[in-house]
């Protein structure tokens, strides 16, 4: 779908969109509610530094994908394992690679299950909907990998970086516990962070002037979201992190490829940054600045360990 334009775009991102749209999304809430306090819990029951982006970044954002997917329950450790293998920096390339596959067939018999025995879930109802070109078995094997890769890693980033953010900056930490700060305080984040470094790609199909720049029709062009999300001329304090501010961003992107799970992505953050502060106090990271591990060469902004500690649980 993301190499798609036109007609065959639409087509695809017309029938997922109605699993993303915020009343559905909505749904999900108790599910990750209890998911984060699990997981939180799990950080209670360790003695010693842990790294919050393995052991809560990583598991609560896929676990909330194969709850979309309609992964059963007895096999979301399984689905869980393979997906943060892939992302784990750890490991050699060729056992991320295998990870990769594990991850691949995992989808291929999912797809199949559902085909066989469709159920209340995002995959059942796209092969269950009357349309006039249903989708084959190997367009629900991608789509699939596609939400995996779109939305796992990169709610994983945004949680680890955001709570390592907000640790910098403890006046707007302070703020996650009011509900009105929420409504504007994860955009902030979002377009303050940026998460996406590498320029996105685009073809222009013909002339056109941007800011008095010509752009020739052919030509190429790097859309470098953090340069807007930071550009002064239409946001004062750009590089300022300010919870109470309304500001626009295009940290989703914008236009005809506008992330799809972005409504998703929002829920899980207000969900889980506020309990990771109120839960954990005293919460810090032990590791030095410098030597924290920053994710420079990747796709996705992040940090690949974030060493944390605290002083007490509470319920």
């Amino acid at each position: 779908m993301i190499r798609h334009d036109g007609d065959s775009h639409s087509r695809l991102r017309l029938r997922l969109a109605r699993e993303f749209m915020v009343k559905r999304v909505a749904k999900l809430e108790p599910y990750i509610r209890r998911l984060v306090k699990e997981h939180i819990d799990g950080l209670a029951e360790r003695k010693g530094p842990v790294d919050l982006y393995r052991e809560f970044g990583l598991p609560v954002p896929a676990l909330v994908i194969s709850e979309i997917l309609g992964v059963p329950e007895e096999q979301r450790d399984e689905f869980e394992r393979a997906t943060a293998s892939q992302v784990d920096l750890t490991l050699s390339l060729e056992e991320r690679q295998a990870a990769a596959m594990e991850s691949a067939g995992f989808f291929v018999r999912l797809v199949q299950a559902k085909m066989e025995e469709p159920g209340d879930d995002l995959l059942s109802r796209l092969i269950s909907q009357p349309t006039e070109r249903p989708m084959d078995a190997q367009e629900l094997q991608g789509l699939a990998l596609l939400l995996l890769a779109a939305g796992h890693d990169t709610t994983a980033n945004m949680i680890t970086l955001s709570t390592y953010t907000l640790l910098k900056n403890p006046e707007q930490a302070a703020k996650l516990q009011s509900p009105a700060v929420l409504d504007t305080g994860i955009d902030e984040l979002i377009r303050y962070l940026s998460i996406i470094h590498n320029g996105v790609l685009r073809k222009a199909v013909k002339d056109v002037t941007i800011a008095g720049q010509k752009i020739g029709a052919g030509d190429h062009v790097a859309v470098v979201l953090e340069s807007a999300n930071r550009d002064p001329r239409f946001l004062d304090g750009a590089d300022r992190l300010d919870l109470d501010r309304h500001s626009a961003h295009v940290g989703f992107g914008y236009g005809p490829h506008q992330c799809l799970g972005q409504h998703l992505a929002r829920l899980e953050l207000r969900i889980a940054l506020p309990e990771l502060f109120r839960r954990l106090q005293g919460l810090r990271v032990v590791t030095p600045d410098e030597e924290i591990p920053f994710k420079n060469d990747m796709l996705v902004y992040g940090i690949k360990k974030l060493m944390i500690d605290w002083d007490e649980v509470i319920a």
